[in-house]
C-alpha cells in the first residue's frame, strides 16, 4: 500500500478487503494535519489523562510513550497515541500561548517573531501604498519613536538619524501643507544647519544657519530681534559727509571724503548718489578704503557684503598700502587676528550697503539710525560751527570751544570756512584768516583753544562766529 507525497496518507489499493480502514485511517490524518492545533509544546511526558484528539508538539528528550518522537506532533486516537513528522512549511496554533506557530525544516519559529525580523523590504506602507518615490509611506494622525529603557535591556535614549551620501547633498526634514514646502530643516548642499520658509513651495528664505564648525548663529533673511551693531564699518549707509564734498570728489592718498571713506595708495575720484534712504557712491578711479579701528575687531571669522559692484579685498595694519587680491563679495574670511586695525579697499566700480561683520554667512543689511551713526563718527571727526570768544593780549588764548563728545585720539584742527570775528565794543569786524589764528588742544583733550594772533583788535572782548573748524582723530 503506497501513501501520499506529503501527508503520507494511505492510498486505497486495488482490489483491497476492508477499504474503509485505508480511507478512515487517511482521514484520521487529514482530521489531525489540517487546521493544525496544539493544546501544548515542548512537552516531554505523556499526560495521565489524555483526551481523544488531542495534539500535542514535543520538545527534546521525550520520556515513557513519547520516547524517540522528539520534535514531532502527538496525536491521540482511537486510545493510542500516534506521531506525525513535520516538514517545512507546517504551521501549527499554539493554544495556551495564543501563537501562529511555522516549521522551517530545523524549529517551530513564531510567525510574529518572523515578522519582527523582516529584511530588505522594498515597500512599506502603512494605512497608505508605497510608491518606488516613497518607499516608506504611511497616512497617520500620529506617531511614537519611544526609547528602550535599561529595564529591557536598552540604554533610555532615543535618537533619530538621517544620513546622506556626500557634502553635497542634502539630508533635511520638508515640512508641507497639502505637498507643498513650506518649512524644511537640516543640512541642505552643505554640512552647515539650515532652517528656510517658504509661501508657495517654490520660493524660499534662509532663516537660520548654523556653522558646522564654529557653532556661529546667523541670519541670512534678518531678525527683528537680532542684536545690533554686527557691522563694524561706521557710516555703511555713506549718508554721513561732515566735510561737505560734491559732485566728483578726487582725493589724494588717504585723504577723508565721506565719513569713514578715505582714498587708497594711489588716490581716488569718485562720485556719490542717493538711493532711498542709502547713498551709493562710484569709484571712478582708485581705490577708497573704509578702515575699522582695532578695538572693534574680536578676531576669528567674518564676512565682507555689499551691494554694488566694486570688487574688494580685505587687509591688517594702518595707511594706505594695502595688499591682497580683489574679489567679488561676499567675501568669507578666516583667522583674522584680534585688536588689529583691519581694512576694507573697494576697486572701481559701485559701492552701496558695504557690511563686515563677525561669521562666515552674510547677514542682511545692518541700517543704523542717522543720528546713531552720526554719533559713532564724531568719534573720529567732528565739525565745530560757531565759538564765543574773549579779548586778550596778542598771543594769549583768545577763547575756548566744547568737542561735541570726546574723541578717539587728540584731534588734528583745520578750518573748513573761515568765520567772522566781531567786537562790539568798538572793535569793528574782521573776516577769519588763516593767519590770525592757530589751534591748540587743552590738556584733557575736549575742547579747542582759538589764540589771537593778529594784532588789530587786542584786549577787546569779541564774538567768533559763521566758521566752521574740523576736528580730526582718523585711523
Amino acid at each position: 500500500m503506497s501513501n501520499t507525497d506529503h501527508l503520507a496518507l494511505p492510498f486505497i489499493d486495488a482490489a483491497q478487503a476492508q477499504k474503509h480502514v485505508t480511507h478512515n485511517a487517511a482521514l484520521n490524518l487529514l482530521d489531525c494535519v489540517v487546521q493544525l492545533s496544539i493544546s501544548a509544546r515542548n512537552v516531554l511526558n505523556p499526560p495521565g489523562t489524555p483526551v481523544e484528539g488531542q495534539r500535542l508538539l514535543l520538545g527534546i528528550g521525550a520520556t515513557g510513550a513519547f520516547t524517540g518522537h522528539d520534535g514531532t506532533i502527538a496525536t491521540f486516537q482511537d486510545g493510542a497515541w500516534g506521531f506525525l513528522t513535520p516538514v517545512a512549511g507546517w504551521r501549527a496554533y499554539s493554544e495556551a500561548e495564543n501563537l501562529l506557530l511555522i516549521y522551517n525544516g530545523l524549529i517551530w519559529a513564531d510567525v510574529m517573531s518572523t515578522l519582527k525580523q523582516a529584511q530588505n523590504l522594498s515597500l512599506l506602507g502603512l494605512n497608505t501604498t508605497a510608491t518606488a518615490q516613497n518607499p516608506l509611506s504611511a497616512t497617520l494622525n500620529s506617531a511614537l519613536f519611544a526609547a528602550l529603557p535599561v529595564a529591557a535591556s536598552g540604554t533610555g535614549d532615543m535618537r533619530m538619524m538621517l544620513n546622506k551620501a556626500t557634502l553635497g547633498n542634502t539630508v533635511s526634514q520638508l515640512y508641507q501643507d497639502n505637498f507643498s514646502g513650506r518649512a524644511e530643516t537640516g543640512l541642505t548642499g552643505d554640512d552647515h544647519f539650515h532652517v528656510k520658509v517658504s509661501p508657495d513651495g517654490a520660493i524660499w528664505h534662509e532663516a537660520i544657519n548654523i556653522d558646522n564648525t564654529t557653532g556661529e548663529v546667523t541670519f541670512p533673511s534678518g531678525a527683528a530681534l537680532l542684536p545690533g551693531f554686527r557691522n563694524r564699518l561706521r557710516n555703511a549707509s555713506l549718508v554721513i559727509n561732515q566735510r561737505g564734498v560734491t559732485g566728483t570728489v578726487s582725493l589724494a592718498a588717504g585723504a577723508y571724503g565721506h565719513d569713514g571713506v578715505k582714498a587708497g595708495a594711489a588716490g581716488a575720484t569718485y562720485s556719490f548718489t542717493q538711493s532711498g534712504v542709502d547713498t551709493t557712491l562710484t569709484i571712478a578711479a582708485g581705490s577708497l578704503i573704509l578702515p575699522v579701528e582695532a578695538g572693534m575687531i574680536e578676531g576669528g571669522n567674518y564676512v565682507l557684503s555689499q551691494a554694488g559692484t566694486a570688487q574688494a579685498r580685505v587687509w591688517p595694519g594702518t595707511g594706505t598700502a594695502g595688499a591682497g587680491i580683489y574679489a567679488t563679495c561676499p567675501l568669507a574670511l578666516s583667522g583674522q587676528a584680534a585688536n588689529t586695525q583691519t581694512n576694507i579697499e573697494f576697486s572701481t566700480g559701485t559701492v552701496l550697503q558695504p557690511q563686515f561683520e563677525p561669521g562666515l554667512v552674510a547677514t542682511a543689511f545692518e541700517r543704523r539710525p542717522i543720528a546713531l551713526e552720526m554719533l559713532l563718527c564724531q568719534r573720529y571727526a567732528q565739525v565745530l560751527t560757531s565759538m564765543m570768544v574773549f579779548s586778550s593780549a596778542v598771543g594769549a588764548a583768545f577763547g575756548h570751544g566744547d568737542f561735541n563728545r570726546p574723541m578717539r585720539a587728540a584731534p588734528m584742527v583745520s578750518v573748513l570756512t573761515p568765520g567772522q570775528i566781531n567786537f562790539p565794543t568798538g572793535g569793528g569786524s574782521k573776516a577769519q584768516a588763516a593767519s590770525d589764528f592757530a589751534f591748540t588742544l587743552d590738556a584733557t583733550s575736549v575742547g579747542v583753544s582759538v589764540v589771537n594772533t593778529a594784532a588789530s583788535a587786542a584786549n577787546l572782548p569779541g564774538i567768533f562766529s559763521g566758521g566752521q573748524i574740523l576736528l580730526a582723530a582718523e585711523l
